[in-house]
């Protein structure tokens, strides 16, 4: 484009033009083509690393934040493709500036400038990790934001959230190696400090310890520190990069040093304030934040006192959110809740669960949730699995409690497995009622996830489960028979006779 040979001429000069290519490039009311033309142009200031300070200019001079999003953008490719042919001081010098100027200017600036000032310094610190300290020192910097002004604690975590998913993404094209080594050592030098900041937030907003906040303020910084909490928790401590899939059955392998955060009983107190007292999604999002906690190694505890007195801690909480029903109403709490359960399970033994005095309550309430949910959750389908997996890891535990406690499951099981059954026949009669060509079992990996956790259920009283089923297949079967023998079947019966094969299906 003709944008250098406008540098050339005076600086002031590249301004108002970047600012008109700017609006062109993000103006709602752009064609394609036109679009098109302001990207070609614009480009040069991400593609030519003579130009990083050009785009510094523009972001002093510009109040327009598409232009200061253009600006912040382009410092970033420069500085990532380039980055060995910046000296080290221009590296440092890059990284001061976007640091003074979202202290001076981030309240006044608009989101996604934020955003994308917030991308460059992470992606900068990353790079210099191991070059200058004053790169892998970027903690101390961000705590004067943290004492500043509200608005100024809210960016200051967001760079805290977005460092911390930068050292964790290889996101720059690192050679792994090399990504492995930069992501250990944040994990030992600040990962730390910077979940305890999160927790001293949280802990300070639910407290009222930020004074009169706007609404929005409020909503902001509690989004922020959830976020950072749960982006720590998640994070790859030990390099194995969790798939989706292994998610579930993951166990969180915080190091050693964590001990005396994750032990200490205002933790998970904080999490659980957290949840009450926030509109969703922040209160799903303190709901994963309690899970990963939940699924801390069991090596961290020194003893199994130690990490029974956990359990006990984990459990109470359970329970807390069982009698706070109303909320589980929510569907992201509701879905998150389930996973939860299914991850206490999968991290301790029925064995030790048995040994808590809260025990004997939470399994009831448990069961309750799980009968409700299966008659009358209008969006349990894709939370059913985590609920039968419970179960299921539930019964098939039972043969190695050695009389350390009561299990309940006698109790409880065959409702919950009736339940189960009657809710699949049920969705079957409406899903083929009301769409008779729809095959209710027509998704073969959902429907085998769930037959292989129901079916531990029916073993465990295998003679009562056959009774129940015999006791509504034999009817279907007769009322089968009396259609297919009546002759010739009108259009109502015939739909009646497919949900009924629909039925015994199931």
């Amino acid at each position: 484009g003709g944008l250098p040979a406008k540098k050339r001429g005076s600086r002031m000069d590249v301004v108002p033009e970047v600012e008109a290519l700017a609006a062109q490039l993000y103006g709602s009311s752009t064609t394609n083509d036109a679009r098109a033309e302001a990207e070609r142009q614009l480009s040069v200031f991400s593609s030519n690393p003579e130009m990083l300070d050009s785009a510094r200019q523009i972001l002093d001079r510009s109040t327009q934040p598409f232009a200061q999003h253009v600006a912040a953008t382009a410092m970033s490719k420069l500085l990532t493709l380039n980055w060995g042919r910046f000296s080290s001081q221009q590296r440092v010098d890059v990284r001061n500036y976007v640091l003074s100027y979202l202290a001076s200017q981030g309240p006044s600036l608009q989101g996604f400038v934020i955003v994308a000032l917030v991308s460059l310094l992470a992606r900068i610190t990353k790079l210099g990790w191991f070059e200058n300290p004053d790169h892998s020192d970027i903690t101390k910097e961000v705590g004067q934001f943290l004492s500043a002004s509200v608005d100024h604690c809210i960016i200051g975590l967001q760079i805290l959230n977005e460092l911390s998913t930068e050292m964790n993404t290889n996101k720059a094209g690192h050679a792994l190696s090399l990504h492995r080594k930069k992501s250990v050592s944040f994990r030992d030098r600040s990962l730390l400090p910077i979940f305890q900041i999160s927790m001293q937030t949280l802990s300070s907003v639910l407290a009222g310890g930020y004074g009169q906040m706007t609404p929005e303020q409020d909503v902001k910084l509690r989004e922020q520190a959830l976020k950072l909490c749960n982006c720590c928790l998640s994070y790859d401590f030990i390099g194995t990069s969790n798939d989706e899939s292994t998610e579930d059955v993951g166990t969180v392998q915080v190091p050693t040093n964590w001990r005396s955060l994750v032990e200490d009983e205002n933790t998970l107190h904080t999490l659980l304030q957290a949840y009450s007292s926030s509109a969703s999604p922040h209160s799903a999002l303190a709901m994963e934040c309690i899970s990963q906690l939940a699924s801390v190694r069991r090596s961290l505890f020194p003893n199994q006192e130690a990490r029974q007195a956990f359990l006990a801690r984990v459990l109470a909480a359970l329970v807390a959110i069982l009698r706070g029903e109303a909320r589980l109403g929510e569907e992201l709490n509701f879905h998150e809740f389930c996973r939860l359960l299914s991850r206490v399970k999968s991290n301790f033994q029925l064995s030790e669960m048995v040994k808590c005095d809260i025990y004997p309550e939470l399994i009831s309430l448990v069961a309750n949730f799980t009968v409700h949910s299966l008659q009358s959750c209008q969006f349990a389908s894709n939370s059913v699995y985590y609920l039968l997996q419970l179960w299921s890891r539930l019964v098939t535990s039972v043969a190695y409690l050695k009389g350390e406690g009561e299990s309940h499951l006698d109790r409880y099981v065959p409702q919950v497995t009736q339940t189960y059954i009657l809710s699949k026949l049920q969705s079957a009669r409406e899903s083929l009622r009301a769409n008779p060509s729809e095959d209710p079992m027509e998704s073969e990996e959902q429907l085998v996830d769930q037959l292989d956790s129901a079916s531990p259920l029916c073993r465990y009283q295998y003679d009562r489960t056959a009774e129940f089923l015999l006791n509504l297949f034999d009817p279907l079967v007769s009322q089968l028979q009396q259609l297919a023998g009546a002759g010739t079947v009108s259009n109502s019966g015939s739909s009646e006779m497919e949900v009924l094969e629909g039925e015994l299906a199931w």
